[in-house]
């Protein structure tokens, strides 16, 4: 090996070097997640902020760069006006449901281990679902297009199905022990959608 080359890999940047690829993934990702919580705080914005999250974490990727605010609130701000039923009304509706679901299992199902899991099981596969539309989610394309893309992505890639899972499950089980983490999570989780997000939803 050269001595030019031994230097190059001995000045190669580190995980925690501010100008190493990873640790420009990890800020941006914690980034992203700060302004998704404040898009999310009205709570029926929740997943239009998630999909305009990653929207603004893949066109950094693409374009080799930092996520910019502005991208996330004109991200955000095209699913307010072009996609408000999809992107607010349907996504609140699905969480209402949900929180009703926890509130009245208790009273519906036998035992507290069966009152606590099916709420768990049914909220993590929303939540994977969620992540599957958002990762597909592409300015253009048919709202339609987008859920058959993300119902087939959950059948056909069945081990990123399950990873998504997991990344809900944990994602929950994070802020249960730490709640003020909750301000940062939304980040990882579109980081989650995107990086199964493997090919462009196709058009009708």
């Amino acid at each position: 090996m050269s001595g030019t080359a031994r230097v190059a890999r001995r000045r190669a940047p580190g995980a925690l070097d501010p100008h190493s690829p990873t640790f420009q993934a990890f800020s941006d990702t914690i980034y992203v997640g700060v302004l998704l919580f404040a898009l999310s705080i009205p709570l029926v914005t929740w997943f239009a902020a998630l999909t305009a999250g990653v929207e603004a974490l893949r066109d950094a990727r693409a374009q080799d760069r930092h996520v910019r605010a502005r991208d996330v609130w004109s991200a955000f701000g095209h699913r307010l006006r072009r996609h408000a039923l999809s992107q607010m009304v349907l996504p609140a509706i699905v969480t209402a449901l949900l929180v009703v679901d926890v509130v009245l299992l208790p009273y519906a199902v036998p035992g507290e281990l069966w009152a606590t899991l099916l709420p768990a099981v049914l909220a993590a596969g929303l939540g994977a679902i969620a992540l599957r539309v958002a990762g597909a989610w592409r300015r253009g394309i048919p709202t339609t297009a987008v859920y058959r893309t993300a119902w087939r992505r959950m059948s056909t890639d069945a081990a990123g199905s399950a990873l998504l899972v997991l990344a809900v499950v944990c994602a929950g089980s994070i802020v249960a022990l730490a709640p003020l983490l909750l301000i940062v999570m939304l980040g990882p989780l579109a980081l989650a959608a995107l990086a199964m997000d493997r090919e462009t939803p196709e058009t009708p």
